[in-house]
């Protein structure tokens, strides 16, 4: 396992991620049919409605670097105690912890990948709380990542 910024870990097997986040991946491979990644508009949260307790879904902006979340899962918030839908990542952090948000955003739109991690909430200090992730990349126009799309468990 690799250590990046935000003292997050990223997991290589995506075989052994926890639940739910193996049933989001199918779901974004099946929208994705062949392309490398899908578009936005191929995601429907009515379809997963199992996984919506689960989700974040977030807007990419590029000048400057940021991303706004659509929608927050219920069991997110009730985990961070924080609910963040309809607010940025610069709306959420500041100084280095923002940096390092930043830092790791970018590093997720390097490739348009999936990327799992996990990590502990250690910025609204709940580090006793695990959890793991799965970010999937959306593309308007099929090459720049312009939404991601994410799950969350609590091992």
């Amino acid at each position: 396992m690799l250590t990046i910024e935000g003292g997050l870990t990223v997991l290589k097997d995506m075989e052994v991620l926890a639940a739910p986040l193996p049933a989001l991946l199918s779901y974004w491979e099946s929208k994705r049919a062949g392309r490398l990644m899908p578009a936005p508009s191929d995601i429907n949260p009515v379809e997963i409605p199992r996984l919506l307790p689960f989700l974040t879904i977030a807007d990419v902006t590029y000048d400057p670097l940021d991303f706004r979340y659509r929608l927050v899962g219920t069991r997110i918030v009730e985990m961070t105690g924080v609910d963040r839908t309809g607010r940025s990542l610069r709306e959420g952090h500041e100084g280095e912890r923002l940096e390092e948000r930043l830092a790791g955003l970018r590093d997720m739109l390097r490739s348009p990948a999936p990327i799992a991690f996990s990590g502990r909430f250690d910025w609204l200090g709940r580090d006793y709380r695990r959890f793991e992730c799965i970010q999937l990349p959306l593309s308007s126009d099929g090459e720049r990542i312009s939404r991601l799309v994410a799950a969350y468990a609590f091992p």
